[in-house]
């Protein structure tokens, strides 16, 4: 939940409350912003990513949402509200993109706490299905992904409604609440055996599914933004990135995103 500061304006009597989006607390921003987070991000680095982009995402959505219904609303709720909105869009990119970085920001910890932290075996079983048997093929299967994928996104492990997981990629702001905006292709280059398979998913999916249908749930998020990585590593440095980021995630945090009974 973004926390948010409300400012009271009197103007001739009238009395009007006015929301503000402000950057949300993570557990150790106050060591991060000073010193980074040691392997992974400088203090630079990490102020660049998250409080100076996330402070960016957010002063921008407060504007274009200040007096609109909107206006009171989360950025996960913003984003649902815009996702179908064609004259939403800028709306929609801050909400998806301020509420996404902050679920990726909330997933990474210390090299050290990393270490105490595993993926539970209930989700590992769930991974099986998708011919995931251990910790390492999943790494690679998802930084192989991240690796791969031109221009900017993210990669995501999710549950469907059946609550089975799938992976995702979603090119610039795309999210995977809604079918509709995922931008799971990229049609700017040439047509891989595996966008032409997607492209035909497209044409013969079904008009009358269900918005439930259209929906998955986040688990795991893999930013590979340059916004992320280029301070520290440079233009070059998304491999290295990436490798570090892996040691880099609290997977208590991330089993708690999964459904269980």
């Amino acid at each position: 939940m973004f926390k948010r500061r409300i400012n009271l304006h009197c103007i001739k009597n009238i009395r009007s409350i006015r929301l503000i989006h402000t950057l949300p607390k993570l557990h150790n921003h106050e060591i991060w912003s000073k010193e980074g987070i040691p392997g992974l991000l400088s203090s630079k680095g990490y102020n660049t990513s998250w409080t100076d982009y996330q402070n960016y995402l957010l002063t921008k959505l407060t504007l274009l949402t200040n007096g609109t219904l909107n206006e009171t609303k989360t950025p996960y709720e913003i984003l649902l509200n815009t996702a179908k909105q064609t004259t939403q869009q800028h709306t929609f990119h801050y909400a998806s993109m301020s509420h996404m970085n902050h679920f990726f920001f909330q997933q990474l910890t210390t090299l050290e706490e990393s270490k105490l932290t595993k993926p539970s075996r209930f989700l590992m079983e769930k991974l099986m299905h998708q011919d995931i048997l251990d910790i390492n093929s999943l790494r690679n299967k998802i930084l192989h992904m991240a690796e791969n994928s031109y221009g900017q996104g993210w990669i995501y492990l999710v549950e469907d409604k059946n609550k089975n997981l799938n992976f995702l990629q979603c090119y610039n702001d795309g999210t995977p609440f809604y079918f509709g905006k995922r931008q799971q292709l990229d049609l700017n280059g040439g047509i891989d055996e595996i966008t032409y398979k997607n492209l035909n998913k497209l044409e013969k999916r079904n008009s009358s599914e269900s918005e439930d249908d259209e929906k998955y749930l986040p688990i795991l998020a893999i930013n590979y933004w340059d916004f992320m990585y280029i301070e520290d590593y440079g233009v070059t440095g998304k491999s290295q990135y990436l490798n570090n980021l892996w040691d880099h995630l609290n997977w208590d945090v991330i089993n708690k995103r999964l459904f269980q009974i």
